[in-house]
């Protein structure tokens, strides 16, 4: 007599819905993609097969589950340079901007030279106030500063986080979506390189400077409307 075998099906429970990303206000700080798209400007760094082993597991998933995570271990190892360039790309395009003008205001002894003054200006101005006029300017003060400034990557690295790059009268251009990570991380070894006298801990200091970028705790928001704007007491993270 034969038995009647019953199959046993199981049904995986649905994964947990993904936690909404904190944000300060409407200006999301820190980049949220897929971790494909992620790996993908990882592997467009060039960081080199250790650096790159230490953010991209066996599993094919995250150290830390973000870009932010990731630079923040390679920090903690002593790698500063690919932190920085990590950093930059796991910043929303408006959040790498700032870091390049923060990076280009606190530049010893006094912040940039009067030439190279407009261009952080302008990038600061576009931080606050993303307009496309704002962008433009931006780019053009960017030129007259020269890319070898920290105030003229970071002026670039607004223009870049800007809507288009296309000239005002011309249909418009998306930037490389790595653009102003690009031009952020220029700014911010820039500043560091140019320290006097040389400060060798420079560069991890300005990537503390990052990560207090990327946690909200250094906006371009005012003090007193960051802390109105603040979802559930914490701040942190887009475009």
């Amino acid at each position: 007599m034969s038995k009647t075998v019953r199959s046993s099906t199981v049904v995986a429970s649905p994964p947990p819905p993904a936690a909404p990303p904190q944000v300060v206000g409407n200006d999301p700080v820190n980049r949220h993609a897929s971790t494909e798209a992620m790996k993908l400007r990882l592997q467009k760094l060039d960081l080199g097969d250790e650096v790159l082993a230490m953010c991209m597991l066996n599993d094919g998933s995250l150290a830390g589950g973000s870009l932010v995570a990731c630079a923040a271990i390679l920090a903690d190892a002593g790698h500063f340079n690919p932190a920085v360039a990590v950093l930059a790309q796991g910043l929303s395009g408006r959040g790498a901007a700032w870091w390049a003008c923060r990076a280009a205001r606190l530049e010893p002894p006094d912040g940039p030279s009067p030439k190279e003054l407009p261009a952080l200006e302008a990038a600061e101005r576009w931080v606050r106030e993303p307009a496309p006029a704002h962008a433009h300017a931006a780019n053009a003060a960017a030129k007259l500063a020269g890319f070898g400034t920290p105030a003229g990557c970071a002026a670039m690295a607004a223009f870049m986080a800007g809507d288009t790059i296309a000239p005002p009268h011309l249909p418009p251009l998306a930037p490389p979506a790595n653009g102003p990570g690009l031009a952020a991380a220029g700014a911010v070894r820039l500043a560091a390189a140019r320290r006097q006298p040389v400060d060798p801990d420079a560069l991890a200091n300005l990537l503390k400077l990052g990560q207090a970028v990327a946690v909200g705790s250094d906006s371009w928001k005012p003090a007193d409307e960051q802390a109105k704007s603040t979802v559930g007491g914490t701040a942190a993270n887009g475009r």
